[in-house]
């Protein structure tokens, strides 16, 4: 099994328990609060952790107790956190609002994830080079995703990228990615398509070699050069879907690196993903390997 770099955000999240989410100028009274790790990047990277010795970090946290906090916890799981380090803009945070059904609006302060910069990373750039797999997300200045798919390109470093939050992506950046994860929301973003097919093929004449596009309930769509098929997924109580997309690239990570062909990979992602959504919170509702596979057992889906 190779290394697993991980370039991204890390943040601390403040959950709400709602029973409905507020509407503009309301004020709710919570039915609970919860605070927690996250963050697309560090959520990406425990994630992978759950199957992976290998995983690395790459991003910056404040120098405040919510910055050593998320730091020491990281390092507990197994993470190799030598690429990380502390500056003096506050850590990342999140303001999550979670309502009954999962629904959940969220709102992320980059904070320490700004100074993830292009000049950072470079610091680490034979860390990146000697990867086998580099994974990142939008939630670090876009210009460093670019620089980090640059410097992987080159080495001939397989690159995933979950496009979140969505945003528009160049086609110089497009062209350089292995394995692109987007939701439907974030697909329409890039490719003007809602539906998965279009999108897939608009992303394939980008550059694209392999295009997952998560579809919720509905498992996900994958399109290599080769074959297109949906991938369902397992049937769970869904009761938070904050980190649902994060395990599942996290978990997907994992297993292309240790050489799992797709197809079997997005199977692993999948249980992964949906049993995150049976429980409240990022980090903390991320299931154990053991989990993973007993559900995967339990329900014979193909």
């Amino acid at each position: 099994m190779g290394k697993i770099v991980i370039v991204g955000s890390i943040n601390m999240d403040y959950t709400a328990l709602l029973e409905e989410l507020p509407n503009p100028g309301e004020t709710l009274m919570a039915k609970g609060f919860k605070m927690s790790g996250g963050g697309k990047g560090a959520n990406q990277a425990m994630a992978a952790a759950i199957f992976s010795k290998d995983v690395l970090m790459i991003g910056c946290l404040g120098d405040d107790p919510a910055g050593h906090a998320l730091y020491e916890k990281m390092k507990d799981k197994g993470i190799d956190m030598s690429c990380v380090e502390f500056t003096q803009t506050p850590t990342g945070n999140a303001l999550i609002y979670v309502a009954e059904q999962g629904k959940n609006t969220i709102v992320v302060y980059p904070g320490a994830n700004q100074d993830c910069t292009p000049t950072y990373v470079e610091k680490y750039r034979k860390v990146i080079e000697q990867a086998s797999l580099v994974m990142m997300q939008l939630e670090i200045p876009m210009e460093t995703v670019e620089y980090v798919a640059d410097i992987a390109h080159s080495a001939n470093v397989p690159i995933l990228l979950n496009p979140a939050p969505a945003n528009t992506l160049s086609p110089e950046l497009i062209s350089k990615i292995t394995y692109l994860t987007p939701n439907e929301t974030e697909l329409l973003r890039i490719t003007n398509q809602y539906d998965a097919k279009k999108g897939g093929i608009v992303l394939q004449e980008m550059g694209v070699k392999n295009i997952i596009v998560t579809l919720g309930s509905n498992g996900c769509f994958m399109k290599t050069e080769n074959e297109e098929d949906r991938i369902p997924t397992f049937k769970v109580n869904a009761i938070d879907t904050t980190a649902a997309g994060d395990s599942f690239s996290g978990a997907l990570a994992a297993h292309l690196a240790k050489g799992l062909n797709l197809k079997e990979a997005l199977k692993i992602a999948n249980a992964t993903g949906a049993l995150t959504t049976t429980k409240i919170g990022a980090q903390e509702a991320l299931p154990t390997e053991e989990e993973v596979y007993k559900l995967i057992n339990e329900q014979k889906v193909d």
